[in-house]
Parts: structure tokens; sequence; C-alpha cells
């Protein structure tokens, strides 16, 4: 081949390298481009992964084969945000909370086992702000040939809010299921959406049946004032059996955007409070211990009377039991509340047709059927007369008989308001018991005016027992040879209206206002100052003063009594207490009548023979001394019963050491038999009258009267 030729294969030999050296170049620039491209597209993915993950909260990690430490990038624990960085295992281990380790170890080891294609787990991990929970979540990406993994990636997220807000749902959840109240979830079509469980009990339907119905059809609801913002009222449920009294509240609950309002509805079952408020207005309304009608009834029932248009005429019956206080304090309040049991079943079986009450205390009050006037009044009143009249059984084979006191008003003679007819009623009773008990009186004008000067008596009393206004006389006592053994001090009572009053009225009045202690502490001072004046005489004479019951039941009538003695400087000895059967019949105070007589007082049975147990006291009580009533006194010469009982009552205190002392005496003739009988004093105008204390201290200083004791 010649030169030439060879040059020209050379030639050709170089076009065809520099052809593929521009083509493999051409190549390497698409194939650059096309990695370039393909990295870029990488980074926007992995940015847009990244933003992704940063928007939703998690970050990415990953562990490889041979590494101690786990790589983790954008991952947000509260307000701390690790934008990335690599963890020792052993360190993340330690800052998950004791409780979930056990929990996390074994999701890790099922995963690594293969056992497991996920790995998803939930625990608290340790952060500077505290405890927090974090959700791990991964997937091996590469396994070796033993099927270990070789790579892990995954996300791991910060759920402490979002599981604090399921915690609340499934409280509010559980509320809502198990609360007593019923719950009821409507939409604003107040359709039933959702129920728990107390409402499908009170109502007696399945919570499907009740889905999609309105409520309305079961409760009536305000719509209007519910839509305002809530709506509270008491309203009847209709359940499937019977209605339900149910307090209901709706509350307006906005809903998610796109949905309408919906409604809350709250039924709270009052049927118990309903019971409880017809027991209690039953109770307000009627006597706990007769189970009569009380005063709150009758003044109820009355003005339903009187209010009636075209009302008939009736007639209002107000009673009083005579001596009822006697049988408190002779059997015991236990005795006298069954008596008033007693009463007012036999009042009820009297009158059927009336409307009878306890007004309170031992006063009751039947009011007649309409057109009752005067005669019918007169018939009920002798028909309560008879009911009455049969003895009353007591405890321990005791009897007794009480009568009534009655006063009648007749609607609209007397008055057309209810309470003028009580009132008028009630002193036409007072009238009747002035008369002597046991009868009925209708009301009458001038009733009123001793109404009215009772009413004046009883304001005078307490301004006059707070001032000490009373005035006394003494009453001398004398023995068997009419020696003066000493003297009762009887209180006295005049007013600038009507005068002088007597103990017969006022001291009743005294007890039932209360003044009796006011009255009786300064009758025990005058007591004391009086038996200082005769001790300075150089005379040994008893001073007596009457005691209340009521002054026995004062706590402090032990040491005012004592102290009556050291303020005038006399022994107890020089005082003596005459007491009331009634006082003696509570046992309660027998503690202070030994206490008082332990002390040096005088203790004595007043007005023997009047009460209801009187030869019991002797036995029980602490008395030294028993006075005879006046009114067998009076009869001794004229009847032989009472003279037998005289005889027989000095025979038992004569055999219980008892001085006797008669009192009323006021004939020689009854002197000189009671002398003969064995009466150690004696005590009457035969003596002397009642006198002022300055005149009888006078007499004392005369001649003839010794040193008595």
């Amino acid at each position: 081949m010649s030169t030439s030729d060879q040059i020209e294969v050379m030639k050709r030999r170089l076009d065809r390298e520099r052809a593929a050296r521009k083509q493999a170049e051409s190549l390497l620039m698409d194939k650059s481009q096309e990695l370039f491209d393909a990295l870029q597209r990488a980074r926007q993915t992995e940015n847009r992964l990244q933003m992704a993950l940063w928007g939703s909260g998690e970050g990415i990690w990953d562990w490889t084969s041979g590494q101690a430490a786990v790589h983790v990038l954008g991952l947000r624990l509260g307000a701390d945000t690790v934008a990335e960085a690599d963890y020792e295992i052993r360190a993340l281990a330690a800052r998950v909370h004791p409780d979930d380790r056990e929990a996390v170890l074994l999701a890790s080891r099922l995963h690594w086992a293969g056992a497991r294609e996920d790995m998803d787990m939930a625990c608290r991990f340790q952060t500077v702000e505290g405890w927090r929970w974090v959700r791990v979540r991964g997937r091996a990406i590469e396994r070796d040939d033993e099927g270990l993994p070789m790579r892990i990636a995954g996300t791991v997220k910060d759920i402490t809010n979002q599981r604090a807000s399921e915690q609340s749902l499934n409280l509010m959840a559980q509320a809502f299921a198990s609360t007593h109240d019923a719950l009821a979830v409507v939409d604003e079509r107040w359709r039933v959406v959702e129920v728990n469980d107390s409402l499908t009990q009170m109502i007696g339907a399945e919570a499907s049946t009740l889905q999609g119905q309105s409520i309305l059809d079961r409760v009536d609801i305000d719509k209007a004032g519910a839509a305002r913002g809530g709506w509270r009222a008491e309203r009847v449920l209709k359940g499937h059996d019977n209605d339900v009294p149910v307090e209901v509240s709706v509350t307006p609950v906005q809903a998610l955007a796109g949905q309408g309002r919906c409604y809350i509805i709250a039924m709270h079952d009052i049927s118990e409070r309903h019971l409880v408020a017809t027991r209690l207005e039953r109770l307000a309304l009627n006597d706990t211990l007769t189970g009569l009608p009380n005063r709150a009834a009758l003044e109820q029932h009355l003005a339903e009377r009187v209010s009636q248009d075209g009302a008939e005429c009736f007639v209002v019956l107000f009673m009083d039991l005579d001596g009822f206080k006697g049988v408190n304090d002779s059997y015991g309040h236990k005795a006298g509340d069954d008596v008033l049991r007693q009463v007012s079943q036999r009042l009820v079986r009297a009158l059927p047709n009336a409307f009878v009450g306890r007004w309170g205390g031992d006063e009751f009050v039947a009011v007649l059927p309409p057109g009752s006037e005067d005669i019918a009044v007169r018939e009920g009143a002798q028909l309560l007369m008879a009911g009455l009249a049969a003895p009353l059984t007591l405890g321990e084979g005791h009897e007794l008989v009480i009568s009534p006191s009655m006063g009648a008003a007749q609607f609209p003679l007397h008055d057309t308001d209810a309470a003028g007819l009580l009132r008028k009623a009630d002193s036409a009773m007072y009238a009747a018991k002035a008369q002597g008990k046991n009868r009925l009186q209708i009301y009458e004008p001038s009733i009123d005016q001793d109404s009215l000067r009772r009413v004046r008596l009883l304001s005078q009393l307490r301004v006059d027992a707070e001032r000490s206004a009373f005035t006394f006389e003494a009453q001398p006592k004398v023995d068997r040879e009419g020696k003066v053994t000493g003297a009762e001090l009887l209180v006295r009572w005049t007013t600038r209206e009507f005068g002088a009053i007597s103990p017969v009225e006022f001291i009743p009045l005294a007890e039932q206002s209360g003044a009796i202690e006011l009255l009786g502490r300064q009758a025990l001072l005058c007591a004391g100052r009086l038996a200082q004046e005769v001790a300075a005489k150089g005379l040994r004479l008893h001073i007596a003063v009457n005691l209340s019951p009521r002054q026995l039941h004062n706590m402090a009538f032990e040491r005012m009594a004592l102290h009556a003695c050291e303020r005038f400087g006399i022994k107890p000895a020089q005082l003596e207490l005459e007491l009331t059967e009634s006082a003696l019949a509570d046992a309660s105070v027998l503690p202070l009548l030994r206490r008082l007589r332990n002390h040096g007082f005088t203790l004595a049975l007043d007005d023997f023979g009047t009460g209801y147990s009187s030869l019991s006291y002797l036995l029980k009580q602490p008395v030294q001394k028993v006075k005879i009533d006046r009114a067998f006194v009076r009869d001794i010469t004229s009847d032989n019963a009472a003279s037998e009982v005289i005889k027989g009552t000095l025979q038992i205190c004569r055999g219980l050491g008892l001085k006797t002392v008669a009192e009323g005496v006021e004939t020689w003739a009854q002197f000189e038999m009671l002398r003969d009988l064995g009466v150690d004093e004696f005590q009457g105008y035969l003596f002397a009258r009642p006198m002022p204390i300055d005149q009888w201290l006078e007499q004392l200083s005369g001649e003839g009267l010794g040193d008595v004791g």
C-alpha cells in the first residue's frame, strides 16, 4: 500500500474516532443533565417530604446495622425542635418511662425477628418539659440472608396533646353514657342523634328506636328559649309505660362548619322530689301527734270557706280540755299525749261531717258543715261532751274523765273573716271556762270585753313582773295552843286600770305567760327579808312561800333559793317551800327536792287531796309537812266522809313522821275537831286574815307571843 493510501486510511480512522468521541461527549452531557435533573427532583421531593413531615409534626429516623445510634431528622417535642441529630440507642431507652419500657422492648423484638411487618408503639419520653407521649413507627427496608434487619427507617411524632384530647373525649363519652341524668343530643330539627342509657331506661325504649325521632314527641320544650342560649324548666317526660316528672335543661351547641346547630338535652328525674314535696305538704298541714289537720290547715280551710261566692252560714267550734295541765303534771307528758290522741279520735267520731283539727296544745277546732246554725252547734256540743264522758284509759290501769269547754262563732253572723271567727270562738271558749267549764258558750259581743280585759291584764302582768310591782301579805299559822308558828306569804296585785286582781285570776295568767318565774323570785326574796326581820325579834318562826312547777324546772332555782338565804343572813330552815301535787308529779324534780331538803329547807305538800295520786307522793317525795285542803276542812263538821278522809290522812302522816297543817279553819268547831284528831298546825280566818307584812310584824311584838318554833 502506497503512502498516500496509508495517510487516507489514518485520516478516516481519526474522523471515526473524532465522531465517536463527540458522540460520547454528547451522550455524557445528556446523562449528566438527566442526573442533574433527577438530583433536583430528589431534592424537591425531599424538601416536600420534609415540609409535609414538619407540617404534620412528625420526624424521620433511621438506623443502619452496625451503628449504635439512631439518626433523627425534624422531630418536635413540645416547644423543642430537633433539626437533625444522632442519638445513642441506650440513651434513648433510658429516657423511656419505666412503665412503658417493657412494651417498647417487646414491639422492637417482634419486628426484629420478623414476627411483625411493622413496628408501631406509643410511650412516654423524658424531655426538658417533663414526660411527653410519642408515637414511633418504622419498618425494616433491608434484611440480610438470615432475615435480620440491616436498615430500619420510620417516623416519630409527639402525640401528647392528641392523647390528652382522646382521653378527654373518652372521659366525656363515658360520662355521657354513665351519668344518672338522662341525656340526649338532637340536631337543629330536634331529631335524636344520640342518647345515654339513663334516657332509654327512663323512657323504656331502645336507643335505636329513639334515634331519628323528634324529642318534642317525648317532652315539651320551648324551642325559642332554647335557641336564644339555653332553657330550663320542669316538664313531664312521656315514657313507654308511665310519665316521669323531670327537670329539663337545653344547651345549644354550634356544630362544625357545614353542619347545623345541635342541642344537648339533660333531664333529671324529680319524682322523689315531688314525693318529698307532697310528704312535706302533708306534714305541714297535719298534726304529727294526733294525725288531725293542724293550725295551718284549719286557717286554710276557713279562708277557703269564707271566700266562696254565696257561702252558706256555718259555725266554728273552739274547744279546750278542762284540767289537761294537771294530766301532764300528774301522769307525765307521755300520758298527756295519749289523752290527746284518744280525744282526737272521739272528736272525729262525734262530728263525722265536720272539719276537725288540732289548734295546738289541748285546743281543738271543729268547722261544722255548711248550713249549720244555733241548733246544729248545740247538738254538736252535746255530742262532743257525750263522746268525752266515758273514761279515757291510761297506762298502768289508770282511767281519767276529761271535759271540754267550748266556744262557738257563726259565719257570717259574728264575723266574715276567718281570723275573726277563730278569735271570737276562742273568746267564747274562755267565757265557758269562766262560767264553770264543761259547757258551750256561743259568742256574744259582751264577751269581747272580758277578752280585752284578759289581754290587758296579761300585758300589764308582764310589765309589773319585770319591775317587781307585786305586794305581799302574811297569814299567820298557829299550833294546837294557838301560838304563832309562822306565816304564809301571799301575793297581791293591784292595777291602775282594774284595781285589785284576785290571785285566782292572775296566777293562771302568770303561769301561762311565763311571768310566774319572776313573780316567784320576788316572793322568795320577800320571804327571806321577812324571815330576817322575824329573827331580829328573837323569834324562830317559819315563813312559807308557794312555788310554781315552772320554778322547779328552772336549773337556777337551787342557787336562787340559797342566794336569798345568804343575802338576808338566814338559814334555809327558816323558809318553808310549799309545793302543789302537780309540781311533785314530775319525777325529774325529785333530785332537786332532795337537795333542797338536805340544805335545810322545809318542804310542804300544799292542797293535799285535790290532785290525782296524792297518797303516792307521801311515799316518794321528800316532803316534811302536809297541808290539808280547805275543801275537807270546810265540811268536817257536817260531812262524815270528809271527817273520815282527814282521819285516814292524819294516820298515814303520823306513820310517816310528817307534820300536818289544816288550812281554811273558820270556826271553833272546826278547830276543836281538827285538834282532837291530831292536826299539828292551823291556818284560817278564825285566827287571822291575810294582813300587810308590817302589821303582822307589829303583832309579833305584842304580848302573849312567846318564842315558838
